[in-house]
């Protein structure tokens, strides 16, 4: 072997070094040329997005960020990226077919300060501990376990429509009385904007600056909230639980979970069935905007069911127009119009695009849902028109979220939501409300912003369509419910 001198072998060495970084950097710009961020708006430096970001109905200036950009949509926020999907087809291949990849979820600070789900002890990021979660409440709300449930749901559906009938002025407080203490912590959560929206999302350090510093101003309001969330979910489940031990408790969800499981479950081992609230208050707004609709579901409630008879579950399939009905509800006003983010767990490429890990993924529903013909209007028939079936997305396919982070109580909920509605058209008449002058009062469509998309308050007339009708009720509500 030759000996060459260290000079040499050192040039060597410098050379090769050189080569490999040529290498690499053109490497890179191929990749970069190829697989780029999708598009999105310009950033700023350092800051990014941030002074883009909406903070009033985000899903609309998405909506709208989607005819520009196209379905997908990057945005960096203070050097964290973000991909808004606008659209199903993309929705669909990387959260349900990918879904390994996108299950896990981000740690946004204050929304999950007020839930106390910040701590990285109690986080359940997808993993083990995750699917154990997750396999609790699939043995509990699936498709087959949550008929045993269905008892449960028709008496307190009955229940419900009972008080609209004794005071209908409190419609909004009837459909919200699961909830005990939930309306204010919900609106509360609500005002403290959705996840993603605050600066301490992007900057986590300045959550543990005192009350009174300045830019400080969501501890204050993070702790008022945060105390009306411990109230939302500890007061019910313990006041069941204690009255379960006294003997004096009636049947309900809560009783029905530690009759089957103990005391080995607790209240954070349930999952929130949130939206039934949104879409009930969203259907009875819309009857009494389209009273036509409304006539016509009775209509087909009275041929099919009969005059004077409550409809059960096993009526579902014998009533399409109803079916059709309810999906336009969820197409109108999907509860959680961005439903809830998703965060990718490692590099990924789509369409030639570059989406990189730790990246936040929000599925636009409402925008998915609004991809239809004459999207404002509210118009139950596109659903089984053969001319306008092949435009529409079926609602019932999105307003769930996607993959493995699915609402795993969509079939208990969507029960729930099915037996009020049939039994309101079945023994109540839905119509606008009235002056002092008897002059019809027409609510104006508007929704508050948020992570849930409420209807605002709106006036509405609702009376029992017979006496017979408020009997049977009552007959029901007053028995074992099976009079």
């Amino acid at each position: 072997m030759p000996n060459f001198p260290a000079s040499f072998l050192l040039n060597r060495d410098y050379g090769q070094l050189a080569v490999s970084i040529l290498f690499i950097y053109v490497a890179y710009r191929l990749f970069s040329y190829r697989c780029q961020l999708p598009p999105g708006p310009k950033p700023l430096p350092v800051i990014g997005n941030a002074h883009q970001m909406p903070t009033l109905c985000p899903e609309e200036t998405y909506q709208g960020w989607q005819k520009e950009y196209g379905d997908i949509v990057h945005v960096r926020i203070f050097g964290s990226n973000m991909l808004i999907l606008n659209a199903f087809q993309p929705a669909h291949e990387l959260l349900e077919k990918r879904s390994a990849l996108y299950s896990d979820r981000p740690r946004f600070v204050l929304f999950n300060e007020l839930m106390g789900w910040y701590n990285a002890s109690t986080h359940v990021q997808y993993g083990p501990r995750f699917r154990k979660h997750r396999r609790f409440i699939h043995q509990t709300f699936n498709e087959q376990a949550a008929r045993s449930l269905r008892p449960i749901q028709e008496r307190e559906a009955l229940t419900l429509i009972r008080g609209l009938m004794e005071s209908p002025e409190q419609y909004s407080q009837h459909i919200r009385r699961f909830e005990l203490s939930a309306e204010r912590a919900g609106s509360l959560t609500v005002q403290s904007g959705t996840p993603a929206s605050t600066l301490v999302d992007f900057f986590p350090i300045i959550k543990y600056l005192p009350e009174w510093a300045p830019m400080a101003e969501f501890q204050r309001n993070a702790r008022v909230v945060k105390q009306a969330v411990d109230d939302m979910m500890n007061v019910p489940f313990e006041t069941v639980r204690d009255q379960m031990k006294a003997g004096t408790v009636s049947s309900c969800l809560t009783s029905r979970l530690l009759e089957l499981f103990g005391e080995s479950i607790t209240f954070q081992d349930e999952e929130d069935i949130k939206g039934t609230t949104c879409v009930l208050l969203s259907f009875i707004l819309a009857m009494v905007l389209h009273p036509h609709v409304f006539e016509e579901t009775q209509k087909e409630m009275d041929q099919v069911i009969g005059v004077g008879k409550l409809p059960t579950l096993e009526d579902r399939r014998r009533l399409p127009y109803l079916e059709c009905v309810l999906k336009e509800v969820y197409r109108w006003n999907p509860p959680v119009p961005l439903g809830l983010p998703h965060r990718l767990m490692q590099d990924d490429i789509y369409n030639g695009y570059y989406i990189p890990k730790g990246a936040t993924i929000l599925a636009n529903i409402y925008a998915m849902l609004q991809g239809c013909s004459d999207p404002k209007t509210f118009r139950p028939g596109r659903y089984s028109e053969p001319e306008s079936v092949l435009d529409c997305l079926d609602p019932q396919e999105v307003v769930f979220g996607f993959g493995r982070r699915r609402c795993p109580g969509r079939y208990f909920a969507d029960t729930g939501i099915w037996l009020v509605v049939a039994n309101l058209i079945a023994s109540t008449n839905i119509a606008k409300a009235q002056d002092e002058q008897r002059r019809e009062i027409t609510p104006e469509v508007e929704f508050k912003t948020g992570f849930v998309r409420h209807p605002q308050s709106f006036p509405c007339s609702i009376t029992p369509r017979s006496d017979e009708m408020r009997n049977l009720i009552d007959k029901y509500c007053d028995s074992d419910g099976s009079a």
